[in-house]
């Protein structure tokens, strides 16, 4: 994953754990992890869920302007 992000400098990537009592993951219903959410002015844009290559982040950080 960092890999295809880096590739982005202009973007911030910010890795979030979260737990038992926390509620940043039903916030954004996130249920398996890792979840790599992209926000754009605050709206959802891309969700993958256990994204398992460099291509498909890759793909989903492109819809990012």
């Amino acid at each position: 994953m960092g890999a295809a992000i880096n590739a982005y400098p202009n973007i911030h990537h910010i890795k979030i754990e979260d737990g038992k009592g926390q509620r940043l993951g039903r916030t954004y219903a996130v249920k398996l992890w890792p979840t790599l959410i992209l926000l754009q002015d605050g709206v959802e844009i891309e969700r993958l869920v256990r994204p398992l290559s460099k291509a498909s982040i890759s793909a989903a950080l492109a819809k990012l302007k």
